[in-house]
């Protein structure tokens, strides 16, 4: 046989397999055609297979359709060699057929929703079920602005009009639009955000101090105050007097007490001093209150009376006594003077002051043991003995100078009132004198309590703060110590009767838990802001002959903020025709036609167009030239999302302006729907319809909703009655987290939204998912004909993609055989031996599964459910087998 028939022979390799006894000997192999391929595809799969052959098996078909005998003509091509200008022809059309057939099952996989994967697609799909891809949605801060304080002219400056000019205004208006853009950090770009709201800033308002401390008056039971400066000279053992204006007009008054001080702790910080005593102020048999208001004195001088250092009347002499009584040598002594100093008391001599010590009126002058110069009229004289204390106001003090009971020297001659004056009388010895009263300025009392709750007490004046107005409160934790930032509204504002007290703040929401007083600041000067730049277009020339006109937003990407609606979503579009503005709507179905509305389309390309009425769904556009303004916002997504601090370049300095900042980050910035999360939301949306009535309405309301993730309702019974728990997890990644708070602006909205489309009757409360991150380690054994680092590093690939949070539900435990199932999936993997799998922060060990809570009531309250993923970091053990 000739080399050219043995061509003609089909090819042993594309031969089929013929079974035994089928009387199929294979000869006629080759010349069937092998295509159209079957067509054929069960249900759940992730790619459809639609092609009816590959390049193979058109050229198959092809070369077999050379033997056909109805085909005369091509009976004398007897060759097949590849160089053949025909076999080449054939090999051109058999790659063209491949190609095609390529497109042609990529069409149709385009054409489900489950297989579908590029979003233009998915785009187009979901206007036939009237379902828009979400945008995205730009993140909203909250702006701290500070303002200049106007200058005070000099006192001494004349009062005359133009010597003095500020300039300065006492409150600075900041318009919405008011641009401020970020500061970048490493690999990002500045992001400009404006407020949305107009605001009246004012300079006492800038960073308003909580209450340090006040104004505290000791009562009844104290047992310390403060006092002014540091210079006080007190020191431990000192005595000081509390007395009040009871005293003063009544001597007789037991309102007053003494103290020894215990301690003395000056605060050269604050420039004041705690003084402390062990006995509480007031007296409690008999029930005696304190001075009120108590002034404190202190008492710089202890003395004496005069005479308390006299020697022992029993020890002298007898000759020394009859002497000293003007006795005769022999005379006896009197039984009166035996035991004691003839007129042994306190009172001062009669000649000195005037004073018949033998009248009928009790005495009143008392004489100390030496001058007291600091010792005036109206000052204070405490007498005190171990078992009894009076105080008393002087009245009038003489010096002088005084010899008895064998003593000699100066002395101070006071004149005092007060109560039981006598019972110091003879008791010289006994005495101690607290003398030179001198009076401490009162220092305010800090404040220890931590802030908390919807009260905030600021030392700034509120006087002009209405409710309403936005502030934020920031400190740090009292349990933990981390900085928080809470937003909050003035419910009222009322100013303390003394300015020093500033005034009190009702905030709402409350705080969420205690702050540590000496870091609170209130900032008053705040303004809503949004991600996005404000700019102008001229859309172009409407033309009244042109149903359905079209005009291309050139600004991209369009901003979009979170809104209460079902798709969460608003644009910040406005369009006027004229001087008219024209609404925007979801879609021309049901306008009228005289309604000046239009809608936003999305093209193949991701241009948005505004595209206008027909006269019949919608009004037409009105000719005239270039009649068509735009005027939006460009900017929206996860990297609006910055971090505190970071919106700090103001884009315009109005008069009076000083600074901005944003004291907590970003929030609420999320990404455009991906092709995964579209895929979920889009039967989701025909569910609904836009209202919640079951169960599974809220959460599919709550998982289509735009900024949300995931979504897991529960209805729960609790004590005050049933309630719908809908866990959330966001989509926003611009702080590496997806747990939202119910200060996000997708947070609110949302709630606003499940409030609008559901039962207004029953509650629904929105908790944030709980991440629970779990660690695992494991050992492996590798095939030697794998590179085995590589295989490593593959295997932690693999687990953190199957284990990441968008592959993960709320909910969802995890099991060790899935996971070593996931390992062995991986090239070059022999065997697995699972050696840890653990919660993070819990003592490493082995456990079968992980389970995570669902939505639920703990300790009698909603608890969100939990979200299992891996934890970021290495591995807890990723070894070889030995």
């Amino acid at each position: 046989m000739s080399e050219s028939t043995n061509e003609l022979m089909p090819d042993p390799a594309r031969l089929p397999d013929v079974p035994e006894g089928s009387g199929h000997c294979g000869a006629c192999a080759g010349i069937e055609p092998a295509t159209p391929q079957p067509v054929a595809n069960r249900h759940g799969l992730a790619q459809l297979a639609y092609r009816v052959g590959d390049w193979s098996q058109f050229r198959a078909s092809l070369h077999a359709g050379l033997s056909d005998a109805s085909l005369a003509p091509l009976n004398a091509l007897l060759t097949r060699d590849d160089d053949d200008f025909a076999i080449a022809l054939i090999d051109a059309f058999a790659c063209s057929a491949d190609v095609l057939s390529f497109y042609n099952e990529r069409l149709a996989n385009e054409s489900y929703l489950a297989t579908a994967g590029e979003r233009v697609s998915l785009q187009e799909m979901g206007k036939l079920i009237g379902y828009q891809l979400r945008p995205g949605v730009a993140a909203e801060a909250l702006l701290a602005f500070s303002v200049e304080t106007p200058p005070a002219p000099p006192a001494a400056m004349a009062p005359e009009p133009g010597v003095f000019v500020g300039g300065v205004p006492q409150q600075v208006r900041i318009e919405p639009g008011f641009k401020v853009q970020s500061v970048p950090g490493q690999d990002e770009k500045p992001q400009v955000f404006e407020t949305v709201e107009a605001m009246e800033a004012r300079p006492q308002w800038n960073a308003m101090r909580a209450l340090a401390d006040a104004q505290v008056t000791p009562r009844f039971g104290a047992r310390g105050t403060w006092l002014a400066g540091t210079a006080t000279q007190l020191k431990p053992g000192d005595m000081i007097l509390l007395v009040g204006p009871q005293f003063d007009a009544d001597p007789q008054s037991n309102r007053w007490d003494a103290r020894v001080l215990s301690e003395v702790e000056p605060d050269p910080a604050e420039d004041r001093t705690r003084i402390a005593w062990v006995e509480p102020l007031g007296s409690v048999l008999p029930h005696i209150e304190p001075a009120d208001p108590p002034r404190v004195y202190a008492l710089r001088d202890r003395g004496a009376v005069f005479g308390h250092n006299a020697p022992d009347w029993a020890g002298m002499n007898i000759e020394f006594k009859r002497a000293y009584l003007h006795l005769g040598s022999t005379a006896e002594i009197p039984e009166s003077d035996r035991a004691e100093w003839r007129d042994f008391t306190i009172w001062a001599p009669v000649g000195a002051t005037r004073i018949n010590r033998r009248a009928a009126v009790a005495p009143s002058t008392i004489s100390l043991d030496r001058e007291y110069s600091g010792v005036v009229a109206g000052s204070y004289l405490l007498l005190d003995r171990t078992d009894y204390r009076e105080l008393y106001k002087v009245q009038s003090a003489i010096a002088g100078s005084r010899a008895e009971f064998a003593v000699q020297g100066k002395s101070s001659y006071l004149k005092v009132a007060g109560a039981n004056l006598d019972t110091f009388a003879d008791k010289v010895r006994e005495t101690t004198v607290h003398a030179r009263s001198e009076w401490l300025k009162p220092a305010r009392t800090p404040i220890d309590a931590p802030v908390a709750g919807d009260t905030v007490a600021v030392a700034a004046d509120v006087n002009g703060m209405l409710a309403g107005r936005r502030v934020i409160v920031t400190g740090r934790r009292v349990d933990t110590g981390a900085a928080i930032a809470h937003a909050a509204r003035v419910v009222s504002a009322t100013p303390a009767a003394s300015a020093s007290d500033g005034g009190t703040l009702r905030i709402d929401p409350p705080l969420p838990t205690a702050l540590v007083r000496a870091g609170v600041v209130v900032c008053g000067n705040v303004a809503l802001a949004s991600h996005g730049e404000t700019v102008a277009q001229v859309l172009g020339s409407g033309d009244a002959a042109q149903p359905h006109q079209r005009f291309e937003l050139k600004h991209a990407p369009l901003t979009y903020r979170a809104a209460a609606n079902e798709r969460g979503v608003k644009s910040e579009l406005v369009i006027r025709v004229g001087d008219v503005q024209w609404q925007q709507r979801d879609t021309l179905f049901g306008a009228q036609p005289t309604d000046r509305v239009f809608t936003l389309n999305t093209d193949e390309q991701g241009r948005v167009w505004a595209q206008f009425g027909d006269g019949k769904r919608g009004a037409r556009l009105p000719g005239a030239a270039n009649n068509l303004r735009a005027r939006y916002r460009k900017g929206l997504g996860a990297e609006g999302n910055v971090r505190t601090d970071a919106l700090s370049q103001a884009m315009a300095r109005p008069l009076g302006f000083k600074g901005v900042s944003n004291p907590a980050p970003a929030s609420g910035g999320t990404p455009p729907e991906d092709e995964t999360s579209a895929r979920r939301s889009m039967p989701l949306g025909t569910r609904t319809l836009g209202r919640a009535v079951s169960v599974l309405d809220y959460e599919d309301f709550a998982r289509a909703y735009a900024g949300v993730a995931k979504a897991q309702a529960r209805v729960l019974r609790l004590a005050a009655g049933p309630v719908i728990a809908i866990t959330i997890a966001g989509t926003e990644a611009g702080q590496g987290t997806s747990v939202l708070a119910d200060d996000n602006p997708v947070w609110i909205n949302l709630q606003a939204a499940l409030k609008a489309g559901g039962d207004p009757h029953i509650a629904v409360r929105l908790l944030a998912h709980a991440p629970r991150p779990f660690r695992v380690g494991l050992k492996l054994r590798c095939d030697p004909a794998y590179d085995t680092k590589q295989v490593m590093a593959a295997v932690d690939a693999a687990l953190r993609v199957r284990y990441a949070f968008d592959l993960r539900a709320l909910g969802q435990p995890v099991h060790g055989s899935e996971l070593i199932s996931v390992v062995h999936a991986v090239p070059g993997v022999v065997a697995v031996d699972l050696d840890l799998l653990y919660l993070a922060g819990t003592p490493p060990g082995l456990r079968t599964s992980l389970s995570a809570a669902a939505t639920r009531i703990s300790a009698g309250v909603p608890a969100a459910a939990e979200l299992l993923t891996l934890a970021t970091g290495p591995l807890a053990r990723l070894e070889l087998m030995p």
